[in-house]
C-alpha cells in the first residue's frame, strides 16, 4: 500500500548519488555509467519516472486482481452477512459465546452457562461499589 509506494519514490529521493544530477538505484553504491563508462548526468530523473511507473504499475495490477476476485463475490452477495446476523451479532450467532466469554460468567453459573443455548446467554456483569 502507501508504504510501499512510499518506500519505492524514497529509494530515489534519498539515493546516495551526488544530488540529482546522479543516480546510484540498481548499481548499488557505484554511479550508472553513461556509454563513456562516466557517471551518468541527469539519470535522477529517469529513476524517479521509473519509480513512479512501478508505483502505477502495483496499484493497476492490485486494482485489476482485486476486482477480479471480490467482484464475483460481492455480486453472489457473499461479502456482507446476513441483515439477520448484523442484527443479532456475530458473535452470539457465529461465536460461541459461552465458550469464548467463560471468563465473564460466575462460577456457579459456568457448567449452565456452556449448555445453554448462545442466544440466551448473555455476559454477566458484576457491579463495582465506589467508595468515596
Amino acid at each position: 500500500g502507501a508504504c510501499g509506494a512510499w518506500g519505492t519514490l524514497a529509494t530515489v529521493l534519498f539515493d546516495m548519488g551526488a544530488g540529482f544530477d546522479q543516480y546510484n538505484a540498481w548499481s548499488g553504491f557505484a554511479c550508472n555509467l553513461d556509454d563513456d563508462g562516466n557517471c551518468a548526468k541527469g539519470a535522477w530523473g529517469a529513476g524517479f519516472t521509473i519509480n513512479l511507473a512501478g508505483i502505477a504499475a502495483i496499484a493497476a495490477w492490485t486494482a485489476v486482481w482485486s476486482a477480479l476476485v471480490f467482484g464475483p463475490l460481492r455480486a453472489a452477495g457473499m461479502l456482507r452477512a446476513s441483515e439477520e446476523l448484523q442484527e443479532a451479532g456475530m458473535d452470539a450467532v457465529k461465536h460461541s459465546p459461552p465458550k469464548a466469554y467463560v471468563h465473564m460468567v460466575p462460577e456457579p453459573k459456568l457448567a449452565e452457562a456452556v449448555n445453554t443455548p448462545a442466544e440466551a446467554v448473555k455476559p454477566a456483569v458484576e457491579e463495582e461499589t465506589v467508595h468515596v
